[in-house]
């Protein structure tokens, strides 16, 4: 989702998620790890450099909460890869987990989180 935020400009208004005290970014190491590698591939070099990756990873470790990746993992979702971050949500009490993975998005809801792409977040609660 991150990466659709540095391509996409009708994404841009996320970019405030990482300077309003309304909005708490919450991730582990693991997410930040798999951000960092991903944004880092050749088909993105020519929306955003290497500089801009270093910039946004800085901004997550220091703008939001880095929390300890969840151990006890249950299997909820068709990828077993995305349970882990239905888990830090879980641990975290993440109200609402941003993303662009359809395997996520068809639960809609995990416990208290919500599950909604990065449209329908910026449609609901910041216009």
């Amino acid at each position: 989702m991150l990466v659709s935020v540095l391509i996409g400009k009708r994404l841009a208004p996320l970019k405030a998620l990482f300077h309003e005290a309304a909005y708490l970014l919450v991730m582990d190491e693991t997410l930040i790890a798999e951000f960092d590698e991903m944004a880092r591939r050749t088909k993105f070099r020519k929306y955003f450099p290497a500089e801009i990756v270093d910039l946004v990873v800085q901004q997550l470790r220091e703008g939001g909460e880095v929390a300890d990746a969840p151990r006890n993992i249950e299997r909820i979702c068709r990828d077993p890869d995305d349970d882990y971050l239905l888990a830090l949500c879980k641990s975290a009490k993440v109200d609402v987990l941003l993303t662009g993975d359809e395997d996520l998005l068809v639960l809609k809801k995990y416990g208290r989180t919500r599950i909604m792409n990065a449209r329908a977040f910026v449609d609901h609660f910041m216009k």
